[in-house]
């Protein structure tokens, strides 16, 4: 799976922000979503010719772009990478997180 960007991406739009920590706990399981600028595809590249950057940002698997204008949610994630709801979803802390001499298990 690859997601095509522009060029300068907005870095704290929280879609970019829960895609960027998806890839981050993906990445140490092997399973990785390569990030790439919209020039590096002929596909991408054809698509903005057309249709402007509104495109952006774009999801090609094998070759065929599957989203085109919006990141990927979590559940179309886990059905391109057949991967399950723990690798995606955000962990959330037990309350034991926040009492004195309790650790947190990440």
């Amino acid at each position: 799976m690859c997601l095509y960007e522009a060029q300068d991406p907005d870095t704290t739009d929280p879609e970019y922000i829960r895609i960027t920590e998806i890839i981050d706990r993906l990445k140490p399981k092997g399973i990785l979503i390569e990030r790439a600028t919209c020039d590096a595809n002929p596909n991408i590249v054809r698509l903005m010719s057309r249709h402007g950057e509104k495109i952006l940002p774009a999801v090609v698997v094998n070759d065929f772009v599957m989203i085109t204008g919006r990141y990927p949610t979590d559940e179309e994630i886990k059905q391109i990478l057949h991967v399950s709801d723990h690798l995606i979803e955000r962990k959330t802390h037990c309350c034991s997180c926040c009492i004195p001499g309790y650790e947190c298990d990440e």
